[in-house]
């Protein structure tokens, strides 16, 4: 289950961080040079320090950094990509439709269940027994 965007572009970024340091130095003069009327690299320095741009030597060491940390950058794409599993989605639910495990429970009588709370209150003397006749009728 390889995330295959996830590696190319990784790989992309390393190519071309290896490539960007192993050349920077050839890339920043000719760019230098472009600026000057000569093609002499020092009247190029010359131009960016008057500029306020700070020497070629310390420009040159960032952009060898730059291209380094984009190669470094571009290990962890292809590590995840490698490594990461992908979510399957499922097509169908895990959920179980059928009712039939589902065991109904007994149902009381209510007419029972009424009459032997009339007994009760008629024991403790909560109703009398003309009420417990009349109530019992009623349910019934």
């Amino acid at each position: 289950m390889l995330r295959s965007k996830l590696v190319i572009i990784g790989f992309v970024l390393i190519i071309i961080g290896i490539a960007g340091y192993f050349d920077s130095s050839n890339l920043m003069s000719k760019y230098m040079d472009s600026f000057a009327v000569t093609p002499n690299s020092s009247v190029a320095a010359n131009v960016f320090s008057q500029m306020g741009f700070p020497p070629i030597e310390e420009v040159d060491k960032w952009i060898h950094y730059s291209f380094a940390g984009l190669a470094v950058a571009g290990v962890f794409p292809v590590l995840f990509g490698i490594f990461a599993k992908k979510k399957i989605q499922k097509q169908f639910s895990d959920i179980n439709t059928d009712l039939n495990h589902i065991i109904p429970e007994p149902q009381e009588d209510t007419s029972l269940k009424s009459i032997s709370i009339l007994k009760e209150r008629l024991a403790r003397g909560e109703i009398t027994p003309y009420d417990f006749v009349h109530l019992k009728k009623l349910l019934e």
